[in-house]
């Protein structure tokens, strides 16, 4: 087993706790509200995706690519835009398990949240759900994820001091909103059971004037791989706390998804984790690529939830069929996107793909092996 190891960075914060087993009491304010301070960031690229090798000579190409994968689009899906970034708020408890609609995703996001568990941020923009969720509040860390790409936030609600500091950093949210574009399922119980409809929600989105009408920039550089990609990681293991850890075995050239945590009786044992669709189909979430950045975790002020710094420097792990680098992601500033670097300060280009992305921080451990 190869395991990795880290240290980082320029900033000193304020060290928190991340094991633990209960997520925080949530107080939910503001319902049907949509709020837009949004200063847009310019630039470049659009997109979707569809499952696809690696391109000789790739070369990306703003008008007809997902900033999100790298992947060419079809007619039909580049001539919808210009389209604003969605980007909805997840649940991962064990109640909320299996999801809907995230494996429709342009890219997940995975993010650490309090009691040492997880939730997902699914960004939307090419591709569409019309039942996605559960979705829930939002945390601290989400705002400085979405503002590089024009986003909103759709979430359920979020703690009292969240929702102005989300402002004070020019992300419009967007909470509960009356059926059809978000429903309560019947089948589940609250907190774990609003569901979305991504196209009713933009509908809601252009009735309220919130047309973006520039390009979101890319996630990061997409491209083909480098000389100094390694073989060997047909496995890879992400390790948020003593209470999640995420397993990702190769399955010919996408990584299915297997988690640990404290609320299984096998507490030792990987479990398969699967999405289900509205009519009952159900299957494990796969990713082509998996992308792990880590950042210094702090207790953020205004609600006193554990967030995972996104601005400044940190390692970085990227598993792409079997192969994988390490190196350093930067990002000196909230309105900027990710950029990578190798050992040698070359920049890492990301092969085009289905993306998901771990914001794990430093005390988390990252190892992968080579079946």
């Amino acid at each position: 087993m190869k395991k990795s190891l880290f240290i980082v960075l320029l900033i000193t914060l304020v060290a928190c706790s991340t094991s633990g087993s209960n997520e925080s009491t949530e107080i939910i304010t503001e319902a049907n509200e949509i709020t837009d301070t949004t200063k847009s960031p310019n630039t470049t690229t659009e997109n979707e995706t569809t499952t696809t090798s690696i391109v000789e000579n790739y070369s990306f190409d703003n008008e007809k690519m997902s900033p999100f994968t790298g992947l060419e689009l079809t007619p039909e899906l580049w001539l919808k835009r210009p389209r604003r970034v969605l980007a909805f708020k997840i649940d991962n408890n064990i109640n909320a398990r299996p999801q809907s609609g995230i494996q429709e995703s342009d890219a997940v996001f995975e993010i650490l949240v309090e009691g040492g568990m997880t939730r997902f941020l699914a960004f939307f923009y090419d591709k569409t759900s019309s039942f996605l969720g559960p979705i829930r509040s939002a945390r601290p860390t989400d705002p400085t994820i979405i503002r590089p790409y024009g986003g909103i936030l759709v979430v359920s609600g979020a703690t009292p001091g969240l929702l102005p500091q989300i402002r004070e950093l020019q992300v419009p949210v967007l909470t509960e909103q009356p059926p059809p574009s978000m429903f309560r399922t019947s089948d589940r119980s609250a907190p774990h059971n609003l569901y979305a409809d991504t196209e009713i929600v933009r509908k809601v989105i252009d009735d309220k004037g919130m047309v973006f009408n520039k390009p979101p920039y890319p996630l990061y550089s997409f491209g083909n791989y480098q000389d100094n990609w390694n073989d060997g990681s047909a496995r890879v293991i992400v390790k948020y706390s003593d209470f999640t850890t995420i397993v990702w075995k190769l399955d010919d050239n996408q990584y299915s998804r297997f988690i640990i945590d404290g609320y299984s009786d096998k507490k030792d044992e990987a479990v398969a984790h699967n999405f289900i669709t509205r009519d009952g189909y159900e299957d494990i979430l796969k990713s082509e690529t998996i992308v792990i950045l880590q950042g210094p975790i702090y207790v953020d002020e205004a609600t006193t939830l554990p967030s995972v710094l996104t601005v400044g420097v940190g390692p970085v792990y990227i598993f792409n069929n079997g192969k994988y680098i390490e190196g350093t992601w930067r990002r000196t500033d909230i309105d900027q996107s990710f950029e990578f670097y190798d050992n040698d300060q070359n920049q890492i280009y990301v092969p085009p793909s289905t993306q998901w992305i771990h914001v794990l921080p430093l005390s988390g451990e990252v190892s992968w092996e080579e079946n």
